[in-house]
């Protein structure tokens, strides 16, 4: 290993671990306003830091500023044919961008706030929606102008809109700047501020151990429950295979970084340096996965008889039986994966989802029966037993405090981001996105070629990069939703559904995929070609749900609130009648 590849392996390792536990903060956030929305309480939104004015105009403007002078830059620069037509699509698609996002954010303030302006009045009249509806209008109207532009005027046309790009992003920071009010201003980010409020409430409190506890196994159970959920991450591809070209040492130095392939073909033909977006590319693939959360039964099973506590004991071995039982269904559930895969190799799976289809349309059966044991394995309601708060107090770990207890929160919200990462490159292309190919866009069905669009190798790159860790970020929120949605189960109903129902389920699963398996290699080569023409009518039907699914998400959260309060109680309607009740700091 050269010293490039060591730098680059320690970034991968960064950027995994920081994701992970950024978003196991913003998971805990969500948990907790989901618990305030269900009893009506405010939420976390008491953290607040409060900053001067000056400062936070300067937060303000300072990061479109800073992309301003990059954009204006850019035009600068000298360009070439295909790079200058991809920088105009790409500048023109920011532009828009920019301009929709600046009047929705200026006409929500007016909105809430009130206008103080001429211009605020104006853009108070119109409704959210309509705004966003016209900029994804003006985004398609942009893609098709841009592409008609002819090959000679592209650089001049791509300057243009740079410059225009860069005067927008100048103007709505300016303007949003100019918009923050004199004064000391409160900074609460929508509650995300007690995740390290927490943090640091947890380090300074007391470390409380039990006279007659295990000082050595209590210390050591929380980093056995946290460094699986971590290192599990490892083997998982968030983003495709990088190709370097050489300077002519043919050795892998810093050198060759500037020199990023410009394009590639789909069959990744690279004749310099190879790096993989994956910490570690591992021939065992899956089964590291499987080895690695095996262990995180240690912790708990430990935490629970080092505490000396009869509740952590009988949390410990709710723990440790419940997670053994369902790795046999958990495992058993994707054998039928690797018999289509071909592979245990998490980027070969991805690859084949990318030139076939989703994993989901091809193993939907066994997809439901993984995501049941992984909420086993969790430990997540429905099956949160080994915590049971109305049954043993808080389980395992009851009798943990300060950070240790931290450390356990942190690792299972960290299992919840790492499950939801494995469930996204199992059963939903991973990094890949529908018709986006290493050599750019391709809308094909079959042989019938609808539509081409050639990209860069970093432009792609980038795409599969951000699509990872959105379709993970996305596969989180729904599973935070089990929480809130649904009830606990009974600690037998949890056993009998993991022998008596997903283990049967999972060996049948197992034989009918074999089966169809072998009916398919024997099949005559029409069935495979119309097999692949179904294949690519899942990508369309993915990319055609995927675009309308956004575009209900953003119009549903720009839809006006209305708050009714439903009285359906004796004492609730005596209150009423008695002027109603008074909101206390317990309901903040």
């Amino acid at each position: 290993m050269t010293i490039v590849e060591l730098v680059l392996a320690i970034v991968k390792i960064l950027i995994v671990v920081m994701f992970l536990l950024n978003m196991a903060a913003i998971a805990t956030w969500a948990d907790r306003r989901q618990g305030a929305m269900v009893q009506d309480r405010v939420g976390p939104n008491r953290a607040v830091v409060y900053l001067p004015s000056l400062l936070v105009r300067g937060i303000v403007f300072l990061p479109p500023a800073a992309l301003g002078a990059l954009a204006v830059f850019t035009a600068t620069r000298p360009m070439t044919g295909p790079s200058a037509v991809e920088t105009l699509v790409i500048g023109a698609q920011f532009a828009v961008f920019v301009a929709w996002l600046s009047l929705l954010v200026f006409c929500a303030s007016a909105r809430r706030n009130g206008p103080s302006t001429a211009a605020e009045e104006a853009l108070a009249r119109f409704d959210p929606r309509s705004i966003f509806y016209a900029g994804v209008l003006v985004h398609v109207l942009a893609f098709f102008v841009t592409q008609a532009v002819p090959l000679s005027a592209a650089p001049t046309a791509a300057r243009v809109v740079c410059v225009l790009l860069g005067a927008l992003l100048l103007v709505a920071g300016a303007f949003a700047a100019l918009s923050v009010p004199e004064g000391k201003v409160p900074l609460r980010l929508l509650g995300t501020l007690h995740a390290a409020a927490d943090a640091i409430k947890m380090i300074w409190k007391e470390d409380f151990i039990p006279k007659n506890g295990d000082r050595l196994l209590h210390s050591l159970a929380p980093l056995l429950a946290m460094f699986p959920a971590l290192v599990t991450f490892a083997v998982i591809p968030f983003g495709d295979k990088l190709c370097f070209e050489d300077n002519g040492d043919r050795v892998f130095g810093f050198g060759d970084l500037p020199l990023l392939k410009h394009t590639v073909d789909q069959a990744f033909t690279c004749n310099g340096h190879v790096v993989n977006l994956q910490v570690a590319d591992l021939n065992v693939g899956i089964l590291y996965i499987f080895a690695m959360a095996g262990t995180g039964i240690i912790g708990a099973a430990l935490a629970g008889w080092a505490s000396d506590n009869k509740f952590s004991l009988l949390g410990g071995l709710r723990a440790a039986s419940q997670m053994v039982s369902y790795e046999v269904a958990m495992g058993l559930s994707v054998v039928g994966l690797f018999i289509i895969y071909s592979s245990v190799r998490l980027g070969d799976m991805v690859q084949w989802q990318a030139e076939h289809a989703w994993g989901i349309f091809v193993q939907p059966v066994a997809f439901f029966l993984f995501l049941a044991a992984l909420a086993a394995e969790t430990k997540r309601i429905p099956f949160d037993q080994p915590e049971g708060e109305s049954e043993i107090v808080a389980g395992y770990f009851v009798e943990y405090s300060g950070m240790k207890f931290g450390m356990f929160m942190t690792g299972e919200y960290v299992e919840l981001i790492t499950s939801s990462a494995l469930l996204v490159t199992l059963f939903f292309g991973g990094y890949h996105l529908p018709f986006l190919d290493r050599d750019g866009i391709n809308i094909a069905f079959g042989d019938t070629t609808l539509f081409q669009y050639k990209m860069t190798h970093f432009a792609v790159s980038l795409t599969y990069f951000l699509a990872f860790f959105g379709k993970t970020i996305f596969m989180t929120w729904v599973q935070v939703f089990f929480r809130w949605t649904l009830p606990r189960f009974r600690y037998d109903q949890v056993m009998r559904l993991g022998w008596t129902k997903l283990l049967p389920l999972t060996i049948v699963n197992m034989m009918v995929t074999g089966i169809v398996v072998l009916a398919v290699d024997s099949a005559p080569e029409g069935l495979r070609g119309g097999l692949q023409v179904a294949a690519d009518i899942s990508h369309g039907l993915v990319a055609l749900g995927g675009f309308a699914a956004v575009v209900a998400l953003i119009a549903g959260l720009l839809e006006p609130v209305e708050r009714h309060r439903i009285l359906n109680s004796t004492s609730a309607r005596f209150a009423a009648a008695a002027g109603g009740t008074k909101a206390t700091p317990q309901q903040a």
